[in-house]
């Protein structure tokens, strides 16, 4: 009786099971450190790597990764072996691949060719991996080929996921654009409001009041009657005086583009003011700043000052204007009820659109824009930018 362990059948089988399992180790080793590789890659830097351990998988010497666009223009993204030999795939490309193809040309400079589809998350191909040899080897086996699938598929998921990013940060800065042409082209409209209202209407209010002034100073002796009702005619053409005084700062107050943001800011604080609130300042700059950096500080404070009238309930103001390191800082503290900060300011409602176009305001010039408020403890705006900025009034 033959001894097992002298079997040479048992010997090849073993030596068989060994191989299998060397090659089920080497897909395996292939796929988790190329998917480790591509998360920590560029994604010129992923192509380039998964073409080489595609090639060094196989044992084969010249690759190219080509994608095609809607229009199915078809572009090489990365390569490696001979240039001259790599131009041969090109024409190979197919944009209704489905599947992995092993071709032979035996009488071309690279006889071997091995197609791999790249597909997105809907199963289109959005490009191909080709493989090729400068000699003629054997076709791969089945289990080769449906490695060489998944890394394909890996490499696309993340090209494709990178491809969404670069979307998004594209729409992203679009919208970034169109909010900043938003704002700029209402300053613009509130400057020509505010200086046709104050070239306009507001100047026949005042000539108005003045020559029913006149009137009453050439009339002393009106019955008490008529006299009464002049002397109402006049206090409401002093208040229409007044009223459309306001408008126009509102719109765009001449003493932000005469005196700057410091002065500015606190003629606006006279609302608050005038309400009975105490306002005091911790910190002043009067320095002039850049015209778009003065509009948007402006603009927070002003937002900052009508939510404190209308909703903060408060008694005391802090305000605060700083310039520092480069960065000019505004901040606006109230004593009031506050409110719970219960989501991002870039996705809450219309309860709280103002703070986010203060925000807003602040992101565009590259700076920042912070609320901390507590119900019944109070809110804190603080807006920070870059004071040294480059431009045109706005």
């Amino acid at each position: 009786m033959q001894n097992p362990d002298h079997d040479p059948g048992s010997a090849l089988a073993i030596r068989t099971q060994y191989r299998q399992s060397q090659s089920r180790a080497a897909r395996l080793r292939l796929l988790v450190d190329t998917g480790q590789e591509l998360t920590q890659l560029a994604p010129e830097a992923m192509r380039q790597r998964v073409l080489q351990r595609a090639c060094a998988f196989l044992a084969m010497d010249h690759a190219l990764l080509l994608e095609w666009d809607v229009d199915a223009q078809v572009r090489t993204t990365a390569s490696h072996g001979n240039r001259d030999r790599l131009r041969s795939l090109e024409h190979l490309a197919d944009t209704a691949m489905r599947t992995a193809q092993w071709q032979e040309q035996p009488s071309a400079v690279l006889p071997n060719v091995l197609r791999v589809p790249l597909r997105g998350g809907d199963g289109a191909a959005f490009g191909a991996l080709m493989l090729a040899n400068s000699v003629s080897i054997s076709a791969p086996d089945t289990e080769d080929i449906e490695s060489l699938q998944l890394l394909a598929t890996l490499l696309a998921a993340h090209l494709e996921n990178q491809r969404l990013l670069d979307a998004l940060v594209a729409r992203e800065r679009t919208m970034s654009d169109l909010v900043h042409r938003l704002f700029r082209a209402q300053e613009d409209e509130r400057k020509r409001m505010a200086y046709d209202l104050h070239d306009g209407l507001a100047q026949t209010l005042a000539g108005l009041h003045q020559r029913l002034q006149g009137f009453a100073g050439r009339c002393p002796s009106l019955p008490e009657e008529l006299g009464a009702d002049l002397q109402t005619i006049l206090a409401l053409a002093q208040h229409c005086v007044g009223e459309g005084r306001q408008l126009i700062s509102g719109l765009r107050p001449t003493v932000l583009d005469d005196f700057g943001l410091l002065k500015a800011v606190d003629k606006e604080a006279d609302r608050l003011r005038d309400a009975g609130i105490k306002v005091n300042w911790s910190t002043r700059c009067e320095a002039r700043l850049p015209s778009q950096v003065e509009i948007a500080l402006f603009r927070i404070a002003q937002e900052g000052i009508n939510n404190i009238l209308k909703h903060a309930q408060a008694s005391h103001v802090a305000l605060a204007l700083e310039l520092h390191d480069g960065q000019a800082s505004l901040r606006v503290d109230d004593n009031g009820k506050g409110f719970a900060m219960e989501q991002r300011l870039d996705t809450c409602g219309a309860r709280h659109l103002g703070l986010a176009a203060m925000q807003e305001r602040a992101s565009l010039l590259g700076g920042d824009f912070t609320c901390v408020s507590l119900a019944h403890g109070g809110t804190r705006l603080r807006a920070t930018v870059p004071s040294d900025l480059n431009g045109t009034a706005q």
